[in-house]
C-alpha cells in the first residue's frame, strides 16, 4: 500500500469508529429513553395515590373526633334538656303506694269501696217491728158514767240507714302487714217509720153504765190519733237500747256489703268495719 492510501485507510477507520461511537451513544440514549418516561409517568400516579390516602386519613381522624366529643357530650346534653325531678312523697302517702309483694294500692281497695257506697245514702242495715197499743175513750159531758173506751193496737217497722254516699278516702285505712282493709262509717240512724194500718187490731169497746153505742171520731180525731201513734213508735224506736242495736246491725251488715268487693281486689285481704268518731 502506498502512502498516500494509508492515511486516508486511517482516516476511514477513525471516522468508522466515531461513527460507531454516536450509534452506541445513540443507542444508549434510546435505551434511557423509556425508562425515564416510565419514571416520569409512574411518579405522578404515585404522589396522587400518596395524596388521596393521607385524605382519607384525615377524614377518619375527624370523624373519629366527632363521634368522642358527642360521646363525651351527649350525657350532658341530656341533663340539660331533662333536669331531675325529686319528689319527696309526705307520710300520709305511703299507704297509696303498691304493696312491694304483692302490689296492691290503697287507691285500689279506694275505688272500688266508694264506688260501691256512692249510691247507697240511705243503706238499710236494720228493719225493726215495733207494736204501740192506744187507749181511745169518749164520755158525754166528761162523765165517767157516760164513758165509753177502746184499745187499739197499732203495728208499724222503724227503718234504720247508714249514709255510705259520703264516704271518702280519709275514711279507708290499708294494712297491707295484716292485710286487712278498714272502713270508718257513721252511726246508724233511725231514717222513717212505716205503719200497718191493715194490721191495727181494735179490742172491744167498754162502755160504763150509762154509755151505749161505739165510739166515732171526726177526721181531725183520726189524724190526731194516726198522729200520735207515729210520735209514740219514733219515741220508741229512737231510744238509746234501739240505736245501740241497730249501730251493731250497721256493722254486720256493711261488712257484707264490702267483703265482697274487697276480695274481689285482693283474695287474701279482709274487711273491718268501724265507726268515725
Amino acid at each position: 500500500m502506498s502512502e498516500t492510501e494509508r492515511p486516508n485507510a486511517d482516516l476511514i477507520r477513525d471516522e468508522a469508529r466515531s461513527e460507531a461511537v454516536r450509534a452506541e451513544a445513540a443507542g444508549k440514549s434510546r435505551r434511557r429513553e423509556p425508562e425515564d418516561v416510565v419514571e416520569r409517568t409512574d411518579r405522578e400516579p404515585r404522589r396522587r395515590f400518596r395524596f388521596h390516602h393521607l385524605r382519607w386519613i384525615f377524614r377518619g381522624v375527624v370523624l373519629a373526633a366527632v363521634i368522642v366529643a358527642i360521646l363525651f357530650l351527649l350525657p350532658r346534653i341530656e341533663r340539660f334538656f331533662t333536669p331531675d325531678v325529686n319528689i319527696d312523697l309526705p307520710d300520709s302517702f305511703s299507704s297509696l303506694l303498691p304493696d312491694e309483694t304483692l302490689g296492691y294500692s290503697k287507691i285500689d281497695f279506694s275505688e272500688a269501696i266508694l264506688g260501691e257506697s256512692r249510691e247507697k245514702s240511705d243503706f238499710v242495715v236494720l228493719e225493726q217491728d215495733i207494736t204501740v197499743t192506744t187507749r181511745v175513750s169518749q164520755a158525754l159531758a166528761n162523765l165517767a158514767l157516760f164513758e165509753k173506751s177502746q184499745i187499739v193496737r197499732s203495728f208499724g217497722t222503724g227503718v234504720y240507714t247508714v249514709d255510705l254516699s259520703g264516704l271518702t278516702d280519709a275514711e279507708i285505712a290499708l294494712d297491707t302487714d295484716a292485710r286487712l282493709v278498714t272502713v270508718s262509717i257513721p252511726h246508724a240512724a233511725l231514717s222513717y217509720v212505716t205503719v200497718d194500718v191493715e194490721k191495727t187490731e181494735f179490742e172491744e169497746t167498754k162502755k160504763a153504765l150509762f154509755a151505749f153505742g161505739e165510739i166515732k171520731l171526726t177526721n181531725e180525731q183520726l189524724n190526731l190519733l194516726e198522729q200520735n201513734i207515729q210520735d209514740s213508735m219514733t219515741e220508741q224506736l229512737s231510744g238509746e237500747e234501739m240505736l245501740v242495736k241497730a249501730d251493731a246491725a250497721a256493722l254486720k251488715q256493711v261488712r257484707q256489703l264490702f267483703s265482697p268487693i274487697v276480695r274481689a281486689v285482693a283474695e287474701e285481704y279482709s274487711v273491718q268495719i268501724e265507726f268515725a268518731p
